[in-house]
């Protein structure tokens, strides 16, 4: 509910007053330890590593309007070009697994090559459509070196 069933507002407000109950007063100092800085993930792309796409605000792609879903792909657009990721044939895992039709559309119009869900699986290059290829979660993974395989890890 507080994700996205709420009126946003009534969210905000909720959110606010949870994290600062339960979490931390400093909003701001906890997301500094929490998350990168726009440097840290500059760093990241300098160094080879693929930084793609996970919308701009983090909002069910699925659960807003086209005008909205455009703006949240757009203004994640421009924070890969801020931090020198491309752009062109670009890459996009849907938050919390949520996308539709009217964001299928908008990627490809946008040069998105890659649209990875939350559904459990190994992709199939050759079938699979590639807005909508399933993945692995590090949790659907053996967590010890030395552990017995499980039904991925004997497939990969």
């Amino acid at each position: 509910m507080l994700q996205r069933d709420l009126p946003k507002e009534l969210r905000n407000t909720l959110t606010s007053e949870l994290f600062s109950k339960f979490v931390s007063i400093d909003e701001g100092a906890f997301s500094k330890e929490l998350y990168m800085d726009i440097e840290q993930i500059s760093c990241l792309q300098r160094n080879n590593m693929y930084v793609g796409s996970h919308g701009f605000d983090h909002y069910w792609l699925n659960s807003l309007t086209e005008n909205q879903q455009e703006r949240e792909i757009d203004l994640s657009l421009k924070f890969l070009a801020k931090i020198g990721a491309p752009t062109d044939r670009w890459m996009m895992c849907y938050p919390y697994g949520g996308y539709n039709d009217t964001t299928l559309k908008l990627l490809q119009s946008r040069n998105c090559s890659i649209g990875l869900t939350t559904h459990v699986g190994i992709a199939d290059t050759a079938s699979d459509n590639p807005l909508i290829l399933p993945r692995l979660d590090t949790n659907d993974l053996p967590k010890n070196a030395d552990a017995t395989p499980n039904e991925w890890t004997l497939l990969a």
